[in-house]
């Protein structure tokens, strides 16, 4: 689902990394790369939102406990923020956060989910809420703990996610780079043909 923004929301092992999780594999599987802090065998691991590649291909970024570095420090100016999210649609990009609260998230960040999972779990089963807030909607459903879920589950839940270099400027300074590039690149194939003519 390129282009789209969710976040799982809940208390410290809920179960919301382990949806985002098969979520994010199920994309993996479809051949979709998943780039994300955590650290799963076929993902790319990343510090900094530069190492994402701008390219226009499908992917998908998964950054867990998100709290840490999704807050208002990161996001101060309003352009550079708005420009961030016209990216991620442009580019193809699913992003998706996990957290203990949406609160706990800037408010622009906030306002730009495509999808909200509100989760909560007793010793039987993992409990969620998908709330569609574009469609006004929801839909609750559940996962049995035990083995066969585990089994599925390729990352330590025990390993705390890295923390992410949010910086925005740096990542649209990335942006514009390529975006020069392309535009250069076409000039010249501009070029060529005109002499071709």
């Amino acid at each position: 689902m390129p282009g789209i923004i969710s976040g799982a929301y809940g208390a410290q092992r809920s179960g919301k990394t382990a949806l985002s999780y098969l979520l994010a594999e199920t994309y993996r599987k479809q051949g979709c790369p998943v780039y994300s802090n955590m650290d799963v065998p076929n993902w790319n691991k990343i510090e900094s939102l530069t190492e994402i590649p701008l390219d226009y291909k499908p992917k998908t970024i998964l950054l867990d406990e998100c709290y840490y570095f999704l807050d208002a420090r990161n996001w101060k100016d309003f352009k550079e923020t708005s420009l961030f999210f016209n990216t991620i649609g442009k580019q193809k990009i699913n992003l998706m956060f996990t957290g203990i609260h949406p609160d706990d998230l800037e408010l622009r960040l906030r306002r730009q989910h495509n999808f909200m999972y509100l989760v909560k779990s007793d010793d039987d089963f993992i409990y969620y809420r998908m709330i569609d807030i574009n469609r006004n909607n929801k839909r609750d459903f559940k996962i049995k703990k035990g083995q066969e879920l585990w089994n599925q589950l390729k990352y330590d839940s025990d390993q705390v996610p890295g923390y992410v270099d949010m910086d925005v400027s740096k990542f649209l300074e990335e942006k514009d780079r390529l975006l020069n590039k392309k535009k250069s690149n076409n000039t010249i194939e501009v070029t060529k043909r005109s002499i071709q003519l």
